[in-house]
């Protein structure tokens, strides 16, 4: 469980590779309002994705170096979601909807699902670009424009 903005949300662990601190964030001017910025860890550029534009509500306070992230890991894509806090980490039983659970002083927590945050992301970051997002077909076997033989680089 964590919270994010004066909000609590529950994520399976499953999908958290790791929680970390942000390194410095660098904002990207043309990235959809669910991309917050990119940030280095570790070598790797990790894309930080804003939780409240993804949900439909205006962008949420920059994220900054120094401020904790869960780093998810969901369909071969890893992306960094700032948090403000990490409450409790454990088994919570299920809510009354499938969309929620109960935490330890009996409240109900929304559950966020990493798969379809990252797909959404995507989704926008394609449609900024103004083309239509690939199938799933061609995210898995590469084929995103180039035909079997063309050289690429």
């Amino acid at each position: 469980m964590f919270a994010l903005a004066g909000s609590r949300y529950a994520a399976e662990l499953r999908w958290v590779r790791e929680v970390i601190t942000l390194g410095f964030v660098t904002e990207v001017p043309t990235a959809p309002p669910g991309l917050a910025g990119v940030f280095n860890l570790r070598g790797t550029i990790v894309p930080v994705i804003d939780l409240a534009a993804l949900l439909g509500g205006g962008p949420s306070a920059t994220p900054r170096q120094g401020d904790g992230a869960l780093l998810l890991e969901a369909d071969q894509a890893v992306a960094a979601l700032r948090v403000d806090t990490i409450d409790e980490v454990g088994t919570l039983p299920a809510g009354p909807s499938p969309t929620t659970v109960i935490d330890a002083r009996g409240r109900m927590v929304a559950v966020v699902e990493p798969p379809a945050l990252l797909r959404r992301a995507a989704a926008a970051a394609w449609a900024v670009r103004g083309i239509p997002p690939p199938s799933d077909e061609e995210l898995w076997t590469g084929e995103l424009g180039a035909a079997p033989g063309d050289s690429v680089g």
